[in-house]
Order: structure tokens, then C-alpha cells, then sequence
């Protein structure tokens, strides 16, 4: 038997509850290890991380004991948050530095996952000028600029609330989020808007690139969690397919084509 500890059962729940959360988050795995490390020798405990392709599983025992506990549970996709992963990265270190009582832990983790994010819209606006930005940045005017930040926040919105309020799958939300950014960049080619309705069609999907999982992957790659990291490349992969697939469908649709 694995050696009595504080509250064994309430740990082991609040350990893979916690590793779940951060993996859902879209940390990477070598944060997650070494924070459930560390809460867990908070403890007096010692703890293995196993991610898999849909649920995660932390091995739980004494530091000096032949035998562990194991508790799995399932990811579900709830989209990056890198707020809560700096959150639950200062608890992990609370619970080593302050000793903070199991009870408290919980209560701030539990605190942590319940707080909100940031409006949608406030997200929608920011996204539209980071766009945009891209757009000057990849030469640019500011006419096409302008353009890449209404396709970008039509885009954005469209994929969000097909998402959350249709229910539709995640990845035909970003064919469609697509085809519509690429159909409204095309204005400046319709209409003569500006001097680089070119920078404007290819900057304006560019929302849409999951750069994170791609570098997540390669972090998890490094860190020799190999299946993880082909899962996330693979997700990653599939998404800028839809990506491809919808900006495609859009040049198709204003009989432009590629060139």
C-alpha cells in the first residue's frame, strides 16, 4: 500500500484535475510536469505525468514508496489561456514557498478555472489589429491594412459563433471564417482600394495559423513527450488545412483563383 499522506484521495484528484486544466489551457508538457512536481513535493508526495492523445494520467505515491496511485482524466477542448496558465503556475509555486494547506489549494484553483475571460469583443479588436499590423509589416498600405482588420474581425466572429452558439465542428467554423476573410480582402482587387490588395488577401487568413500548437509541439518534441507532440502537430497541421481549404473556396468564389 501506498503510505498515508495528507488527505490522499482530495490530492490525487486535485493533482490530475490540475495537470488536465493546464494541458486544456495549451501549456506545454514540460510546464506541466514540473508544476504538478512541484505541488506535489509541496505535499509530501511524488508525481508522474502520462499525456495522451484525450485524457491525461498522474501517477501518485510517497517519494520512497514501490507502489502509486493512478487517476485519469479526459481534455476537452476549451481553447488556450494563457492567463490561467500563469495563474496556476504562481499556485504551484504558493503551494512550495507559503506551505499553503490542501484546502486552500483547491479553493484557489477551483477560483482560478471559474474566473472569466477577457469579452469577445475586446479579443475580436485585438485580434483585428494584430492583423492588420501583419499586414504593414508584410508591406502593406494603409488602405489594405483597413481591409485586413473588417476581414479579420468578420472572420473571427463568424468562426466564434459558429462555434459557441451553432455548435458546429471547430474545424469547418475556420473553413468557413476563411472563406469569409478571404472573399472581404478581395475588395481591394473588386474595387481598387488601395496599392497592395495582394499583402491584403494573404495577411488577411492569417488569424487563423495556429503558431502555438505548431511550437508547442516542437517544445513537447524536445521534451521527449513524442506522442503528444505528434498529436498537437497533427491538430495543428489539420487546422491550417481548413485554413488553406476555406481561403481557397473564397478565391474560387470571386473567380480569382491562384495565380
Amino acid at each position: 500500500m501506498t503510505t498515508t499522506r495528507i488527505n490522499d484521495e482530495r490530492l490525487e484528484a486535485f493533482l490530475c484535475d490540475y495537470a488536465t486544466t493546464l494541458l486544456e489551457s495549451g501549456a506545454t508538457t514540460v510546464r506541466i510536469e514540473k508544476n504538478v512536481h512541484r505541488v506535489a513535493e509541496s505535499f509530501g508526495s511524488h508525481a508522474e505525468v502520462n499525456i495522451y492523445p484525450r485524457h491525461v494520467e498522474v501517477a501518485i505515491g510517497a517519494p520512497d514508496a514501490t507502489e502509486s496511485h493512478v487517476r485519469t482524466k479526459a481534455i476537452h477542448t476549451s481553447g488556450n489561456n494563457y492567463a490561467r496558465i500563469s495563474d496556476l503556475s504562481r499556485l504551484s509555486w504558493l503551494c512550495h514557498d507559503a506551505h499553503l494547506p490542501l484546502d486552500e489549494a483547491v479553493e484557489r484553483y477551483q477560483k482560478i478555472c471559474s474566473e472569466e475571460r477577457i469579452p469577445t469583443w475586446v479579443v475580436t479588436i485585438l485580434t483585428s489589429l494584430a492583423n492588420a499590423s501583419f499586414c504593414r509589416l508584410f508591406g502593406g498600405d494603409f488602405t489594405s491594412m483597413l481591409i485586413v482588420g473588417l476581414a479579420t474581425a468578420c472572420g473571427f466572429y463568424v468562426k466564434g459563433a459558429l462555434v459557441k452558439k451553432w455548435g458546429l465542428d471547430v474545424r469547418l467554423a475556420i473553413v468557413v471564417a476563411g472563406n469569409v476573410s478571404a472573399i472581404l480582402s478581395c475588395s481591394g482587387y473588386v474595387f481598387g482600394w488601395g496599392g497592395t490588395p495582394d499583402v491584403a488577401l494573404a495577411t488577411s487568413v492569417l488569424y487563423l495559423v495556429p503558431g502555438i500548437p505548431y511550437l508547442n509541439a516542437v517544445s513537447d518534441l524536445i521534451n521527449r513527450h513524442y506522442i503528444c507532440a505528434v498529436c498537437r502537430f497533427l491538430d495543428a497541421a489539420v487546422v491550417t488545412a481548413c485554413l488553406s481549404i476555406g481561403l481557397q473556396i473564397g478565391l474560387l468564389m470571386m473567380n480569382m483563383g491562384l495565380k
